[in-house]
């Protein structure tokens, strides 16, 4: 990639990645047009509609000024320079990244786990950090402290001991269970974030051997939203994105120890939360290393080390834990359950509960899907990164192999029986992602410093960066805060019991959020019906006086009645 092609002419390619990139945007945007003029309260749809029809519509004017302002030869010049720097200073550029995300966490997120999924992740890190498996709750207030309909999905709760556990795999949890212990949940997914730039710095080396283009990798990173935003969260995607990249770099040369590295990655990313992630991403990989050009020999020692890695941890966790969750939670003697076989079938049946995975196509979830993935990307991205998915399909066998992760792990979802509910861009696709911008470098490789696309593409990013994660992050926090407003409040007295409604909000049930051993100064409840929630304060909460009632719910402390 060289600088001089910044303020070169603007060429056929360039016009027509612009023009494809405007074309596509415009019809996405009429597209979610349509959907919202038959949708007369936003807040009347699921949670993946709401946010894609009345959230992400926003992103699409801007996002077309940004693919006219990029063909400006200032702004591509702007990109390149920003591009080259972020390759020569990737330390840098982690550092800031880790900090400006940290910044957001608590004034874009609120430090606060907004959706479900979230939550039990947290929550289950605060069980660890204490030493436990599970969290221990009254039996008497498991339906108010965890909503019957969450039960199985987020959480599983014994009825007859009020133990309770996360219903997803443990291991993003293990990880976040240090900063829990440290009152700082919040500081690993930016860690995260700032250790993604410098993977992805060094996988764009392995590629391409050149500073240049790993920073505009680094660049096209960066200035996507759906990286920056999902980094700000509690989700685990960001964990998949990175074991993702690390499972890329280490298999780019392989031997038998890098494999055997590799494994161990893979298999903590199959326990993060849901193994359907990485499995979809690794099994191109694994099919190339069973069918590159080497010996026999050669691929068994690589093979026969991936799959070392992947053992322990995937026993311990991958069949171990849902072993405990489905034992956890049935009402049989755990002998009966000690069998290899019917230890066997409750692992596969935790596997397909969690995945949802059925037969048959939800063509119009994935479509918003894609609508998501484009608008949360850089823009042109999806664009520049197809071509270059076409012009490497033939080249070495790792650019088949990430061609492939991309398109199965887009795909397979269409078979998930559900949308991703709660979440910032494609969710779904996060652990591929990124196959986006190394396919992009690797299109504008093919032309190296004969045409400006690369640098109508950083110019992009650069006006991404400030306008569209700027404005994906505003629209985070006035979500955010809008959500955290819809809890019960009381204007005298000290509260110690909320009860919330969840028919007065909008996924007001996420609200419910407890220590796992209610060490809270405030317990939060969601409601069974008034007169059930003031049989169960009389008989819990004797000492506590009705605070507060309205039509969010109700507020019991102490205080004046």
């Amino acid at each position: 990639m060289q600088t001089t092609t910044s303020t070169a002419p603007l060429d056929r390619q360039t016009l027509l990645v612009a023009g494809i990139s405007v074309a596509i945007s415009c019809y996405i945007a009429l597209a979610l047009a349509f959907q919202r003029s038959a949708v007369p309260d936003p807040f009347a749809v699921p949670i993946f509609r709401h946010l894609v029809l009345f959230q992400d519509y926003y992103a699409l004017l801007p996002f077309i000024g940004i693919l006219a302002l990029a063909l400006l030869a200032p702004v591509r010049a702007l990109g390149v320079l920003a591009a080259a720097w972020c390759g020569r200073h990737v330390w840098a550029v982690a550092f800031a990244t880790t900090a400006a995300l940290a910044a957001g966490t608590h004034i874009v997120y609120h430090s606060h786990p907004l959706s479900m999924d979230e939550y039990s992740m947290v929550f289950q890190s605060i069980t660890f950090s204490e030493g436990r498996l599970t969290g221990q709750f009254p039996p008497a207030l498991i339906d108010w402290l965890v909503p019957p309909r969450m039960q199985g999905w987020f959480m599983r709760v014994s009825a007859e001991t009020g133990a309770n556990v996360s219903a997803y795999w443990p291991g993003f949890s293990l990880i976040l269970a240090p900063f829990s212990f440290l009152g700082m949940p919040w500081l690993l997914n930016p860690l995260i974030g700032g250790a993604t730039v410098l993977v992805m710095h060094r996988i764009a080396l392995a590629l391409f051997d050149d500073v240049e283009s790993a920073g505009f990798v680094v660049l096209l990173t960066l200035a996507s939203p759906a990286v920056t935003i999902n980094a700000l969260s509690y989700y685990a995607m960001p964990a998949h994105l990175l074991a993702s990249a690390l499972y890329v770099l280490l298999l780019l040369n392989v031997t038998p120890r890098r494999a055997l590295l590799a494994g161990m990655v893979g298999s903590l990313a199959l326990v993060l939360h849901n193994p359907a992630p990485h499995l979809l991403f690794a099994l191109p990989w694994i099919a190339w290393l069973a069918w590159r050009p080497a010996s026999i020999g050669e691929r068994v020692r690589v093979l026969g080390a991936l799959i070392a890695g992947y053992l322990p941890l995937c026993l311990l966790l991958g069949w171990g834990w849902p072993f405990f969750l489905e034992s956890f939670s049935l009402k049989q003697p755990m002998a009966a359950l000690a069998s290899p076989a019917g230890a066997g079938r409750m692992a596969l049946n935790s596997l397909l509960a969690n995945s949802g995975w059925v037969p048959g196509s939800n063509l119009g979830i994935q479509l918003l899907g894609l609508y998501k993935l484009w608008i949360w990307a850089v823009p042109g991205l999806l664009v520049v990164a197809a071509m270059g998915a076409w012009r490497l399909r033939r080249k070495q066998g790792y650019w088949l192999a990430l061609i492939c992760s991309g398109l199965l792990t887009y795909f397979a979802y269409f078979l998930v029986r559900f949308d991703q509910g709660h979440g910032w861009g494609f969710r779904y696709f996060h652990a591929a992602w990124l196959v986006l911008p190394l396919l992009a470098a690797g299109a504008l490789q093919v032309k190296r410093g004969q045409s400006p696309l690369q640098g109508y593409l950083a110019g992009g990013a650069i006006l991404s960066l400030a306008i569209l994660t700027t404005l994906s992050a505003l629209q985070v926090e006035r979500y955010m805060a809008r959500h955290l407003s819809q809890a019960p409040v009381a204007t005298k007295g000290s509260a110690r019991v909320v009860i919330i409604d969840p028919a007065s909000g909008y996924y007001t049930w996420d609200l419910a959020q407890n220590d796992p051993f209610l060490r809270n100064e405030v317990i939060q409840l969601v409601s069974r019906g008034s007169q059930l929630d003031r049989e169960m304060m009389a008989k819990n909460f004797p000492q506590y006086l009705l605070l507060g009632a309205e039509r969010r719910g109700t507020v019991w402390g102490i205080g004046p009645p």
